[in-house]
């Protein structure tokens, strides 16, 4: 029997580079690429899945199938809100194959305070990225560990060990960006200035601005929230 086209999950807590990574997932061009379905259904009640229309994380689940049926898809989520309908469909769950992206906890709390003031800690991320990685591994389903750090240091190498754990073939080419940014990430492209300003996956964004000292109290408890999700991820799904 041939083999069905394939359905990747990329589930990343919020500002761990995982947009400038889709982008490059985007680049590649033998992947549709749905950009956060699930947490644009938490979000604004809705969510377009290759021109079908989701109003639950369960129509999402039912729509990534079908479409991947006919054609490989890429899809990336974050885990600002919590994504708890994934164990109730294990026929969803093994047709993926699964990525978590994380970067270090003091970097992301700020980033994250600096695009939302008003953010919860919950909404950093790292308990519900865990909650998901506790539910793909209790299904006995292998996923892969993808560094935004690393990412930054060293993108063609860490990309090559995704794509090596994914089973497809890695491009080098799909590294630089020369297409516009997706469309889709019109809605909510305040979040995803940097990936879409670039040029290229690992390249540094340009005029970072210093962290405001108002929020360094909010930042530190944040932080000191999230480290203890941040070690058991890493130490789930391991770092090669």
């Amino acid at each position: 029997m041939t083999e069905q086209p394939g359905l990747l999950a990329l589930w990343s807590v919020p500002r761990s580079r995982s947009t400038a990574f889709e982008r490059a997932m985007y680049e590649r061009g033998d992947f549709l690429v749905v950009h956060e379905p699930f947490s644009r259904v938490c979000d604004f009640g809705e969510a377009d899945v290759a021109g079908r229309s989701c109003a639950s994380q369960e129509e999402v689940m039912a729509a990534l199938v079908d479409t991947a049926a006919e054609r490989p898809v890429f899809f990336k989520d974050t885990t600002d809100f919590p994504l708890d309908r994934l164990g109730t469909d294990p026929a969803f769950l093994r047709r993926c194959r699964h990525a978590a992206m994380v970067r270090n906890p003091r970097d992301t709390v700020r980033s994250h305070l600096v695009m939302q003031a008003d953010a919860t800690s919950s909404a950093m991320g790292f308990g519900h990225l865990w909650d998901i990685v506790e539910t793909v591994t209790a299904a006995g389903l292998p996923m892969h560990l993808v560094d935004g750090d690393r990412l930054a240091g060293g993108a063609e190498a860490e990309v090559r060990r995704y794509c090596e754990a994914m089973g497809i073939d890695f491009r080098a080419e799909a590294l630089a960006f020369k297409q516009e940014p997706p469309a889709s990430w019109k809605a909510t492209e305040r979040w995803h200035a940097a990936a879409g300003e670039s040029n290229a996956l690992g390249a540094a964004p340009a005029g970072r601005k210093p962290f405001p000292a108002d929020l360094e109290r909010t930042a530190e408890e944040f932080e000191r929230d999230q480290l203890p999700y941040y070690a058991r991820i890493t130490a789930a799904l391991g770092r090669v």
